[in-house]
């Protein structure tokens, strides 16, 4: 069911759906808010406390095993339950007000249960919450640090949503929470890289949760982090590549309605997609000239020393498993070419399939390591076509064109006014037509970008104000991509 929520449902129910939906939500915020007052009046060794804490808990999972995940969220004084409205009666206002208050206090606008949790975690975060409500001077991200440091990751924050914000307030609101999350997501592909390489086991909480706020974002409106997925001259380029894959793979995901929990597990296993090239050599990683054939043989190793790290460094869960799956998988194709070399054919995962589609994307289009020469991302799309069949999943690959449009984010595009317009999200109602940020004309280019909408037309006339004349290489005309893709707005 959509709707204006950062966290909605993505189908759409019937009349009965809809009121069951209604029912266990009124049933879960009561018991909410039955265990956050419980909290405050008593310690957690309490056997009042433990009670209510036993007896939300087991609710939250009985909802959890049935839809995967549950959210509660406000908006505009109302309550939503995994994106449906309730309705309280007169008789039943206390437990709304309640959390609306709390909410409004501590800088949220809701919360998001993920399948994975646990009583201990359900627990630390009632307790976190109503630490927060006692004190002043908390706000999302505050609040979010205390998560963070407590390693909660399957209870997630909803950011605030200021509905006072006129349109470009928004818009620029959300580019800003799109960026942070983005960068978040390559510190933290960092760091998990670092203790994998060490042999050191991992802590997957903060990577639960930044999965499930790019899934969140990318579910309410794609188009921030499609934007960033552009950037291809970062510095650190093996964790912004993943962090690209990751969203395109979600990105698509959504586009063929998988649930939240499953675009949250295959966010996570793109994330790790390509986690065994730490194991080898810088110097070939980095090698500036054309790999040779030993190069190539350390590089089709890759795959299987992903499945090895993830195996040794990971919990045995079904993301994880999900995970190995597909850094095994990602380079081996429809038709059984590729590698690692197989004796059998074997059908291809479902994600795995997902994934090698963007990573070739992504990898072509950024000109580094082996593939030494960037080709816009037109080009890209183009060769891929006639690999469908045998090297991508048709449909898959038919359903990733209409994600990524006709001109995906990061093309430069000539237009006729002489100007040249970076594209930085697509049009779902004329694909040719993106939106785009006029960095400057054919002579100079501008200090900052201007954004625009291409298929605005005059209202007199009827006329659109900008055209495409042709697609443009940054090279041609010295635009530097990421200094406006990241430019403070």
């Amino acid at each position: 069911m959509t709707g204006p929520l950062d966290y909605q449902t993505s189908r759409l129910l019937s009349g009965a759906e809809e009121a069951a939906y209604s029912q266990r939500g009124i049933a879960i915020i009561n018991q909410l808010s039955i265990l956050l007052k419980t909290a405050r009046l008593h310690s957690p060794d309490n056997d009042s406390f433990k009670a209510q804490l036993e007896q939300s808990y087991q609710l939250y999972r009985d909802c959890l095993d049935e839809y995967g995940e549950v959210g509660v969220q406000v908006q505009s004084d109302y309550l939503f339950f995994c994106g449906i409205r309730l309705r309280y009666d007169n008789e039943g206002l206390a437990a709304p007000d309640h959390l609306r208050e709390l909410f409004q206090h501590v800088g949220i606008s809701g919360l998001l249960m993920a399948s994975d949790l646990t009583k201990a975690e359900l627990e630390q975060a009632v307790l976190l919450l109503n630490e927060a409500h006692r004190q002043e001077g908390f706000d999302f991200e505050v609040l979010q640090g205390r998560f963070n440091l407590a390693n909660i990751g399957a209870v997630v924050l909803l950011p605030p949503m200021d509905e006072k914000l006129g349109d470009d307030d928004h818009d620029r609101e959300k580019r800003q929470f799109a960026r942070r999350t983005f960068f978040y997501a390559m510190s933290n592909l960092k760091m998990v890289s670092e203790s994998m390489s060490a042999g050191r086991s991992v802590d997957l909480a903060r990577t639960k949760r930044v999965i499930h706020s790019l899934v969140d974002q990318i579910v309410a409106d794609d188009s921030s982090l499609l934007e960033l997925t552009a950037l291809k001259s970062h510095d650190q380029y093996t964790f912004l590549h993943s962090t690209n894959v990751c969203i395109y793979s979600i990105c698509l995901g959504a586009r063929l309605n998988l649930t939240k929990s499953e675009l949250s597990t295959l966010g996570f296993a793109a994330l790790f997609h390509d986690i065994g090239k730490m194991r080898l050599p810088l110097q070939v990683l980095n090698k500036p000239s054309g790999f040779d054939e030993s190069d190539w043989e350390l590089m089709r190793k890759h795959p299987i020393l992903g499945v090895i790290t993830l195996a040794k460094t990971m919990p045995f869960e079904e993301r994880c498993c999900r995970a190995m799956i597909v850094a095994a998988e990602h380079h081996y194709n429809l038709d059984g070419s590729g590698y690692p070399t197989l004796k059998r054919r074997r059908t291809l995962n479902l994600y795995s399939k997902i994934v090698t589609i963007c990573d070739v994307f992504d990898a072509m289009t950024s000109g580094r390591v082996y593939h030494q020469v960037p080709a816009s991302p037109e080009q890209v799309l183009r060769g891929m076509v006639p690999q469908a069949g045998y090297k991508f999943d048709p449909c898959l690959l038919k359903a990733f064109l209409n994600t990524v449009s006709l001109y995906p984010p990061g093309t430069l595009l000539l237009l006729d006014r002489h100007e040249l317009a970076l594209v930085v999200g697509r049009n779902a109602d004329d694909l040719l037509r993106p939106k785009v940020k006029i960095v400057g004309t054919t002579q100079r280019l501008y200090d900052r970008g201007i954004r625009m909408n291409l298929a605005d037309r005059n209202p007199q006339t009827g006329e659109y104000y900008r055209s495409i004349v042709r697609v443009a290489k940054p090279l041609e005309f010295q635009v530097n991509t990421a200094r406006y893709l990241l430019e403070e707005e």
